[in-house]
C-alpha cells in the first residue's frame, strides 16, 4: 500500500513539472512582451501574474480570468502612476470578472 502512495506522488509531480514546462515557452514570451514596458513593481506584479494565470499554471483560467489578464496587459504597460495601475486593475475587473 506504501509503495502504491509513493508512486502516485511520483506520478502526479511528474505530470505537473510536465504541464508547467509545456507552457513555459508562451508564459516566457507574455514575460518578455509585456514586462518590458513596466515601470512600476505594481504593474510588474500584475503583469507577471496575468502570464503566469494565462500561461505558465497548471491550470487553464476561465474566459472570464483569461480576458481581465489581457485586458491588464494590453493596458498596464508604461504606467508610472500606481493609482492609475489600479484604476486599471479595477476597470479590467469590473469589466471582465462580473
Amino acid at each position: 500500500m506504501r509503495t502504491h502512495i509513493v508512486l502516485l506522488i511520483l506520478f502526479f509531480s511528474l505530470m505537473e513539472a510536465s504541464v508547467v514546462y509545456a507552457g513555459q515557452d508562451e508564459y516566457s514570451d507574455c514575460i518578455l512582451k509585456y514586462l518590458k514596458e513596466a515601470k512600476l513593481d505594481a504593474a510588474t506584479d500584475l503583469i507577471r501574474n496575468a502570464c503566469y494565470e494565462n500561461y505558465g499554471g497548471i491550470f487553464s483560467p476561465t474566459e472570464k480570468v483569461r480576458k481581465y489578464n489581457e485586458c491588464l496587459l494590453e493596458h498596464l504597460g508604461g504606467i508610472e502612476s500606481f493609482h492609475a495601475a489600479m484604476e486599471i486593475r479595477n476597470a479590467c475587473g469590473s469589466k471582465y470578472l462580473r
